[in-house]
């Protein structure tokens, strides 16, 4: 190793790799080659696992622990869903282009929002009540 300090071996190595962007260009495609079913799958698994965490304590904080529907109860996490409270959703997606848990997470969860499952939120959509508070 030139340099036994961490960073003074970075910037090292980074000079190097500018200086040789060919050779560091051919190594990447090697390696990739060599391992690109591993490099995929890791890549993909944990997008998938900060994803599921991220939506769980989403889910978590907006029902205050319950993990459970606002209206009818469900609790399988499977079936809940973030709901907009005052509608909107469908702007803020397209606005956002953006995984919501992430947002709210990001933005310290803001009010407006709560726990739904699917069918509640898709009627609460579609028809303006849910059926499980139909008189």
């Amino acid at each position: 190793m030139p340099h036994k300090d961490p960073i003074k071996r970075r910037e090292y190595f980074r000079e190097w790799q500018r200086k040789n962007r060919d050779k560091t260009k051919q190594y990447r495609d090697k390696n990739y080659a060599n391992n690109r079913e591993k490099i995929i799958e890791q890549k993909v698994f944990s997008n998938q696992k900060m994803r599921r965490l991220s939506r769980l304590d989403c889910i978590s904080h907006y029902s205050n622990g319950k993990n459970c529907c606002d209206c009818c109860g469900e609790s399988h996490l499977e079936f809940l869903a973030i709901d907009h409270i005052d509608g909107g959703g469908n702007k803020e997606r397209k606005k956002v282009k953006e995984y919501l848990p992430l947002i709210l997470k990001r933005n310290n969860y803001p009010k407006g929002y709560r726990v739904l499952c699917h069918n509640c939120n898709m009627s609460l959509g579609f028809y303006g009540y849910c059926p499980h508070n139909k008189k």
